[in-house]
């Protein structure tokens, strides 16, 4: 877990954000790295600081699959216009932030600790920017969504924050916890590739601990196998040790007593980007069933119809299941009935990836936490279309997906 810097006296010249933490630019065809390790630095914009008048204080919690971004992408130009302080920041991301050998040589979840290190922080010193460190909203969009609502149900998060707002993720997306085993297998994989003993775990971690953090996150790129979820590998687990982050599955932890309010929703036709993705990647399941296609038949979105019953058992997070083959024909038919996958469906293609990747994490949340009705629960559905969306910086496209 991180720790807190010892005190220091001083004058810290803040006019430009610290570095990223290391990453690898999932949006480009190499993947290059970039950032440092020395990377946790927090962001506080303040409108104006008066004696003892103390604001709100909102934290973000950027996105970014858990493997990239950084809490500086975003600017605090709007919600300044409002009597608040925001608080931005960074934690480890991909395996340095989420490498785990399922046991106490490293349990995992060191991005969300760094994330829980931060509330802390705001805690103790917000007051000193001009914030009420008695009101503070966490929020965040995706994997900061979900991440916002692991705080929720995490007892070292416990009253850290006082309002939570988790949009477009939530812990029980099928992509916001590692299955059980998948950690520690690829986890084995990057160490293989680093010449690094897999067993006994604390070899390996001793191990990966001399090597080079540049090396370790590269090596996470040469290890990819192909999924619909490649950009998120390394994830959230559930750890066991006295101070655990996540000491237990999210569905058990949501039954325990919350007294912070909570928003959550998804925004209409946000399933569009995995849509892309899954079709970019068509070309890494052929590769793996040359025997199996008709290589002539698969081209763009039909390439999907194609390999249905490989890539939707992985995309939702069901390819364990013994039933998975019936669980595909019974997507098949809910989305597109007897039509094939094409152009001509492309709104029922979109509709099952949100629906299946945020619709429904969102929706068992928060059917889970009515129940529990011990704090005010707030559901939306985000559908305003502006002047700029994502479909056209995707595709330089105007339909409305």
């Amino acid at each position: 877990s991180p720790q807190p810097l010892d005190k220091w006296e001083g004058v810290l010249e803040a006019k430009k954000p610290g570095p990223k933490c290391l990453q690898r630019n999932v949006n480009t065809e190499k993947q290059e790295t970039s950032g440092q390790e020395d990377c946790l630095f927090i962001n506080v914009y303040t409108p104006y600081i008066r004696g003892h008048h103390q604001l709100a204080v909102m934290v973000f919690i950027h996105g970014g699959r858990w493997q990239d971004g950084q809490g500086s992408d975003y600017q605090p130009h709007h919600l300044l216009d409002k009597d608040v302080v925001l608080v931005t920041f960074n934690y480890r991301l991909g395996p340095l932030g989420f490498l785990s050998t399922g046991d106490d040589a490293c349990p995992g979840n060191n991005g969300l600790k760094d994330q829980v290190a931060a509330l802390r922080w705001v805690r103790d010193n917000i007051a000193a920017f001009g914030g009420n460190p008695n009101s503070v909203t966490i929020f965040g969009v995706s994997t900061g969504g979900a991440s916002v609502h692991y705080h929720l149900l995490s007892p070292a998060s416990q009253g850290l924050f006082h309002r939570a707002v988790s949009q477009s993720g939530t812990a029980l997306c099928s992509w916001a916890l590692a299955p059980n085993g998948s950690s520690t297998h690829l986890t084995e994989r990057l160490a293989n590739l680093l010449h690094c003993q897999s067993q006994p775990s604390s070899t390996l971690v001793s191990c990966l601990r001399k090597k080079n953090a540049v090396d370790i996150t590269a090596a996470d790129r040469a290890d990819q196998e192909w999924s619909i979820n490649t950009k998120t590998r390394f994830k959230p687990v559930i750890e066991t040790g006295h101070d655990a982050f996540l000491p237990a599955h999210p569905v058990e932890l949501v039954r325990n007593e919350s007294v912070v309010p909570w928003m959550t929703g998804i925004t209409s036709e946000e399933g569009e980007s995995y849509r892309l993705w899954c079709v970019s990647e068509c070309d890494q399941v052929k590769n793996k069933h040359l025997d199996t296609y008709d290589l002539s038949k698969l081209n763009s979105i039909a390439d999907l119809d194609v390999i249905f019953e490989d890539a939707a058992p992985v995309a939702f997070s069901y390819d364990t299941s013994p039933r998975k083959n019936e669980v595909s024909k019974l997507i098949r038919k809910f989305y597109f009935g007897d039509k094939s996958i094409s152009n001509d469906t492309l709104t029922s293609v979109v509709n099952m990836f949100t629906d299946g990747l945020f619709l429904r994490g969102a929706d068992q949340a928060v059917s889970l936490h009515v129940a529990r009705g011990a704090a005010p629960i707030f559901y939306y559905c985000f559908t305003y279309r502006g002047s700029i969306s994502y479909s056209t910086l995707f595709s330089n496209a105007t339909a409305n997906y």
